[in-house]
């Protein structure tokens, strides 16, 4: 794991032939509204400059992982999307609630009967977000493997 923080300049998607998008810039635009919330702390979200990292780092992923996985990720979010404010008794979209309400949005929906749209892209969301050298550092992660003596200090 590098120091550096790679820059979105650096990052360049899987493209198709012609040099366009193989994932619909709506979805990745989708799930990075969703990762705001998820990744919000104390502070509020996450520094934009992350969220547009997450971003390409999702479009990459997605135009590698075929169209199957695509479509099931797209169905989760358009469950979301509509879903979450109207759990969270709001008749507008994600994008247009407030940062808090939207953070309680998905967390009212993640702790329901419909949790599993939620739960599936908050899966996706944290493998790729937490690849990020800050993200990694801010939960304490070094980039190395856990050894036996650092295992037993952990189970009490």
């Amino acid at each position: 794991m590098s120091d550096r923080e790679p820059t979105s300049s650096e990052l360049s998607p899987l493209r198709d032939d012609d040099g366009r998008s193989i994932v619909g810039a709506s979805l990745v635009d989708r799930m990075c509204v969703i990762a705001e919330a998820v990744f919000a702390n104390e502070e509020g979200p996450p520094p934009k400059q992350r969220v547009d990292w997450l971003g390409l780092e999702l479009e990459d992923y997605l135009a590698r992982s075929g169209g199957r996985t695509r479509f099931v990720l797209w169905l989760s979010v358009l469950v979301i999307w509509i879903l979450a404010p109207l759990l969270a008794g709001r008749l507008t979209s994600l994008a247009r609630m407030r940062h808090s309400e939207r953070v309680y949005a998905l967390g009212h929906m993640e702790s329901g009967f419909a949790g599993a749209p939620v739960l599936a892209v908050k899966a996706l969301l944290c493998v790729l977000y937490y690849e990020h050298p800050d993200a990694a550092r801010e939960i304490g992660f070094d980039g190395l493997c856990l050894t036996d003596a650092q295992a037993r200090k952990l189970t009490p």
